[in-house]
């Protein structure tokens, strides 16, 4: 993995990370903090259809909104296979006083 990656990794051992067993960490960060560069590589590396399967997965509930819409658009995915976040805004309450 490339050494520029380091920066996103403050809080783990960089050292041991491994680009198979922890790919989703790796996709997560990059697509949220990376540089154009980073992504590239990330997207050369993992591919298109690896990044959407993690998105579809956990992503849609990790990744910022922003940071969301951008990837939902970039690779043509729809609120069906990736629904937007809840919100306790758009919820209706439980209990009525």
């Amino acid at each position: 993995m490339p050494k520029a990656l380091r920066q996103y990794f403050w809080d783990v051992g960089f050292e041991k990370l491994d680009d198979v067993r922890h790919a989703d960490i790796i996709i997560e960060r990059v697509l949220e903090y990376g540089t154009m560069k980073m992504v590239r590589w990330l997207r050369d590396h993992y591919g298109d259809a690896r990044i959407r399967r993690y998105i579809i997965r956990s992503g849609c509930r990790r990744l910022s909104p922003k940071t969301l819409n951008f990837w939902k658009l970039m690779l043509h995915l729809t609120d069906k296979e990736c629904p937007p976040p809840s919100s306790r805004r758009n919820s209706k309450k439980f209990w009525v006083f």
